[in-house]
């Protein structure tokens, strides 16, 4: 798949993007806390919007491997940019697989193309990984659902045109209680509020979302009444490989830098790069990131199989995360006191990196569910 000559197209593209646009600006957007809006409509034509979707949504048909390959480019120059996409596909993949047909119809050839920008928003302030917690209510009114309540960490929230939600349509039940809505921006009772600051991936905003009396038509819910569990949670399968995808970006950008400054910075009469510690951790650096590519391309492969990657997911995310801070780590202490100036790009690499043991499942949770998912396949072969 590498080899594929549109795949290599599409991922020069990514990367002459990232010279000619997004290299530029990168620093700024971080001192800024905003995503390059004056550059969508150049990632528009592109296709870095969906073009790993079918051409019957108007994607591009290519593979997964390409448009997580193009995220991983994105996230080297500027990894909030990697991380609207990914949240983007999320809303996508739960349409694909849960819409009907007439909710496809009217959502995702504006999604996959670009034109509108979705958001995916599970989390509230008391209820992240733990959906069963969630306080936002649904209740039935005649042919509309009223939604009160309010959402947080929503990726994309200021800039998204169409929000995928999750509330409880019964309060009894717990997570056998959860239904899963999209809403479009403007609709009455709907706020989205000021930008959060953040630590890292400040190129990506992430906003509060708040329901007060806000109605939405039974037709925009995903699946069935009450089931949106599982529809919640799939679309965290793929937010995972996308916050991989966006980890190695980042990871590959800190080896960059660290190689090129160990070859140039002269200590005791020679570029550091001389000194085995040094080569020591280059040398960590770059294999566990071959791995992570490794795994990477095997899972996108798996998705566009067909076969059920969630498990998958969780493990490339989880290690990944463990690469990333590793290596965001020795890339900062390579500069030295480089590193912990502000305005080096290690500096923000480390700070964007921080987010991969959080963001779409802790490394604690993911953790929990390999472990009792690896112990229950052991119980059912024994």
């Amino acid at each position: 798949m590498l080899n594929d000559t549109k795949h290599q197209e599409m991922i020069l593209k990514a990367k002459e993007f990232n010279d000619k646009y997004l290299y530029p600006i990168a620093k700024t957007l971080d001192d800024e806390n905003r995503p390059p809006v004056e550059l969508f409509d150049i990632m528009r034509a592109e296709g870095f919007f969906g073009n790993h979707y079918g051409i019957e949504y108007g994607g591009g048909g290519l593979s997964s491997v390409t448009g997580y390959g193009i995220a991983t480019e994105l996230a080297k120059a500027s990894a909030g940019v990697a991380l609207m996409l990914h949240v983007h596909f999320m809303a996508i993949d739960t349409i694909i697989k849960f819409g009907t047909d007439e909710q496809k119809q009217k959502w995702l050839p504006d999604l996959v193309s670009g034109k509108k920008i979705s958001a995916y928003v599970i989390s509230e302030v008391e209820a992240g990984s733990d959906v069963a917690s969630m306080k936002t209510v649904a209740d039935k009114d005649g042919d509309d659902y009223v939604i009160n309540g309010s959402k947080y960490f929503c990726t994309n929230g200021e800039i998204a045109d169409l929000y995928v939600f999750a509330a409880k349509t019964d309060k009894e039940m717990g997570a056998k209680g959860v239904s899963v809505f999209v809403i479009e921006k403007g609709a009455i009772g709907m706020t989205i509020s000021k930008p959060i600051e953040k630590m890292g991936c400040r190129s990506s905003i992430t906003t509060a979302v708040h329901f007060k009396d806000c109605k939405v038509p039974a037709s925009s819910m995903l699946g069935a009444e009450n089931g949106g569990f599982k529809v919640a949670v799939f679309g965290l399968i793929s937010g995972r490989l996308g916050m991989a995808s966006m980890g190695l970006g980042i990871a590959e950008a800190c080896l960059i830098e660290s190689s090129n400054y160990a070859n140039k910075r002269v200590a005791f009469g020679k570029p550091i790069s001389s000194m085995y510690s040094i080569q020591e951790m280059i040398a960590d650096m770059h294999i566990k990131i071959e791995v992570v590519k490794y795994m990477l391309e095997a899972v996108a492969n798996k998705r566009d199989s067909g076969v059920d990657y969630s498990l998958d997911t969780s493990v490339i995310k989880a290690f990944t995360a463990e690469v990333v801070n590793e290596v965001c780590h020795n890339a900062v202490q390579i500069f030295g006191g480089h590193g912990y100036v502000k305005g080096n790009p290690v500096e923000r690499y480390a700070r964007d990196g921080r987010l991969m043991d959080i963001g779409v499942g802790t490394s604690e949770v993911l953790k929990m569910v390999i472990g009792s998912t690896v112990l229950r396949n052991f119980s059912k072969n024994n």
